[in-house]
């Protein structure tokens, strides 16, 4: 009985590491101010590091991703939140290049804290760098609520705005 018990809490310690998928968390209209676009904008995945990354670790339990799979769910909903949020106009051609550095949840006692680096490069040579936290009570949504909610950060931040302004 001692030996089926040892082994019990082995195998449910040692369960290993399992992959995320992330996918978008749709935002609800509002939270991106409607904003002057001049010009086509063109969204990248600036990110070339494929290998893999924990983004959640407690308990024995890993999740783990890859920071180009990650910054793509980023490039395609930081398109589809500029197709809704902006007003177009005539103008010269724009460019994002996006570039997650990080996406880590931790455990906070029935909840989930996450953070998400990345860097934006705007087509006029503009760097800019943001850490975005997030909480849920839901481990998948706080990972992909955290990639959405640095898409409205992104698209929220002014000099952005001012850049698609141009």
């Amino acid at each position: 009985m001692r030996y089926l018990l040892l082994l019990a809490v082995l195998l449910l310690s040692g369960c290993g590491t399992v992959k995320f998928t992330p996918t978008e968390y749709p935002l609800r209209d509002g939270l991106i101010a409607p904003m002057p676009v001049h010009g086509e904008v063109h969204v990248t995945n600036a990110q070339s590091r494929t290998g893999p990354v924990i983004v959640y670790s407690y308990s024995g339990s890993k999740l783990s991703s890859d920071l180009h799979s990650i910054t793509e769910v980023m490039v395609q909903q930081t398109t589809k939140e500029i197709a809704k949020a902006s007003i177009p106009a005539d103008g010269s051609a724009k460019s994002i290049e996006l570039k997650v550095n990080s996406l880590l949840s931790k455990y906070a006692g029935f909840h989930w804290n996450s953070h998400l680096s990345f860097e934006a490069r705007l087509g006029n040579g503009e760097v800019v760098t943001m850490t975005v936290p997030h909480t849920s009570g839901l481990l998948a949504q706080d990972l992909n609520g955290c990639i959405a909610e640095s898409v409205m950060k992104l698209l929220n931040e002014p000099r952005v705005r001012a850049y698609l302004a141009q």
